[in-house]
Formats: structure tokens, C-alpha cells, sequence
């Protein structure tokens, strides 16, 4: 009750009747305040940590400091480049205390990640980030799931220890069967960048045969949108696997509009029927 508050000299001030979401501290670090409350991080009202409790309505507190409350004391901020904690505006050093101008949003987490995905978007160059998971089957076929046929059977690529290797880094790739094995990802765009509709999108992979067998493989990328509807698609035409050295498959997708995840297809087989010679690895969005 706003009287009583007031009679004890509590609350006095007007800020101190809003909630965390509408005061003036977490609207100048957050752009949806109520929406991101779950990630927000406070600095502690005794000292310079980020808060681990709220106790009060309106007081954040370290675990060290909530554990000596009610008798926390204040630890005065060492201040400048000695303390990494971000500063008030103007400011070299954190007000601590218990007062309620020692209240500090920090940042919000889910703004920051937001302007990191942005920036990514924006500056990263081609092939500088992989977004497929498991790209040369390092962790076997996790990420990946098999294509089912219309009987509702599927061959599913298999994983091996790299003979001939692609680069430095890659010990495994993938394997195929005799007969067509397929195998998919889907990468979620919304979730790494704001607009999906307003960015190029590069599906790769590398392939080659044995020599003692002739082997097939195609890829296919499918576009949709929040509702799985198909938007785009393109693939490859059934290329030759090349013996004894890797060979470099590329669709490049320019923006489509309402593009929410993006799907890399790769299939493969030999050519005779004979055993599962067609590799792969690795395989990039």
C-alpha cells in the first residue's frame, strides 16, 4: 500500500514502484525488457558481481553477499580497467551499497546475442562458419537423419576412418552402400540470423570415389519457411565420384523471401552394385 509505504519512508521514490521491466535502468540496456527478463544480468547491490538472487522485489544480490544478508556490507568497486565489469554511463567505478542507486543492469544477454548473429551476418565472409553439425561424421551420424523412400526404408550413410585425407584436421568421412544412401540436416536461419529472407546461402561438400569402384553422388538443398512449406530447391545433376582425390560440390541459393531453415540432402552409391564406395566429407552450410 503506497501511504503505509510512504509513513515508514520506504519506497519513496517513484522508481522504486515499478517493476524491474519498467524502470528507466532496464530499458536503456534491453530493447524488449519484458520479453527478456529471464536473461537479464544484474549486477549484485553490495558489489561489483552479477546477481544470483532477487530478494525484495527490487534487490539483487551476489551468493556471497545474499548468504551474509541482512548484515552485507558494501565492498567498494576497485574501479577503472581493474574492475571488467561493465560501468554506468559517465562513470569509472559501481556505486555499492544499499542504496537503491547501486541497482545495475549489466546486460541482457539475448540483446547481445542478437547483435552478434546481426554482425555475423553482415561481416562474416563465405565458408568462414560451418553451420552443419557432425560435418565428417567425427561424432558418427549424429545431426543427421536418413531419407525415407516410399516404402518407408532408408540407407543410411555410414562413417569410416579417412584413407586419403581431406585436410589436416578431418580423420573420419562418410560412407555410402551399394545402393543409394541418403542422409539430411536442417539448420534453423532464424536462429543465427534476424532476417533469413536478406542473406546468400552456400551449400558445399566433398566426394570422391575408390579406384576400384565407380561411385555416384548428388546434393540437394530445399528452402522452407516457418510453416515447412518448400520455397526453393536445387541440387546437383548425378556427378561421377573422382578416384583417388576430392572433389568440390557447391549450390549457392541467393535470398528468398520468407526463408526460415535451410536443409542439405546429400545422397550417394557406386556405380556396380557392388559395396559402399562413394565418400563424403566434409559437408558445409
Amino acid at each position: 500500500v503506497e501511504c503505509a509505504d510512504e509513513q515508514k519512508g520506504e519506497l519513496i521514490a517513484s522508481e522504486d514502484r515499478l517493476c524491474q521491466a519498467c524502470s528507466p535502468r532496464t530499458q536503456e540496456i534491453c530493447q524488449h525488457p519484458f520479453e527478456h527478463g529471464a536473461y537479464h544480468v544484474w549486477k549484485c547491490r553490495y558489489c561489483c558481481n552479477p546477481a544470483t538472487f532477487l530478494c525484495y522485489g527490487n534487490v539483487h544480490f551476489c551468493k556471497p553477499c545474499h548468504d551474509r544478508n541482512p548484515n552485507a556490507q558494501a565492498i567498494p568497486c576497485v574501479g577503472g580497467a581493474c574492475c571488467t565489469f561493465p560501468k554506468p554511463k559517465g562513470q569509472t567505478t559501481h556505486s555499492n551499497g544499499s542504496s537503491r542507486e547501486c541497482e545495475q543492469l549489466y546486460y541482457c544477454a539475448w540483446c547481445e546475442s542478437s547483435s552478434s548473429r546481426d554482425a555475423f551476418a553482415q561481416n562474416e565472409s563465405t565458408g568462414s562458419r560451418n553451420f552443419i553439425v557432425n560435418p565428417s561424421g567425427e561424432e558418427g551420424t549424429r545431426g543427421w537423419r536418413p531419407i525415407l523412400d516410399r516404402w518407408g526404408q532408408s540407407e543410411m550413410w555410414q562413417v569410416e576412418n579417412m584413407e586419403l585425407r581431406v585436410d589436416q584436421h578431418t580423420q573420419t568421412n562418410f560412407v555410402s552402400s551399394y545402393s543409394w544412401a541418403s542422409m539430411m540436416q536442417t539448420v534453423p536461419l532464424h536462429e543465427y540470423v534476424r532476417d533469413p529472407s536478406s542473406v546468400q546461402i552456400e551449400v558445399s561438400a566433398k566426394f570422391m570415389g575408390r579406384s576400384d569402384c565407380p561411385s555416384l553422388f548428388f546434393m540437394q538443398t530445399v528452402v522452407k519457411d516457418s510453416n515447412g512449406r518448400i520455397l526453393h530447391r536445387v541440387g546437383t545433376s548425378q556427378l561421377s565420384a573422382p578416384a583417388g582425390f576430392w572433389e568440390k560440390a557447391t549450390l549457392t541459393i541467393d535470398p528468398v523471401i520468407g526463408a526460415h531453415e535451410v536443409s542439405m540432402i546429400v545422397y550417394g552409391k557406386d556405380s556396380f552394385r557392388l559395396q559402399g564406395l562413394s565418400l563424403l566429407s566434409p559437408c558445409f552450410v
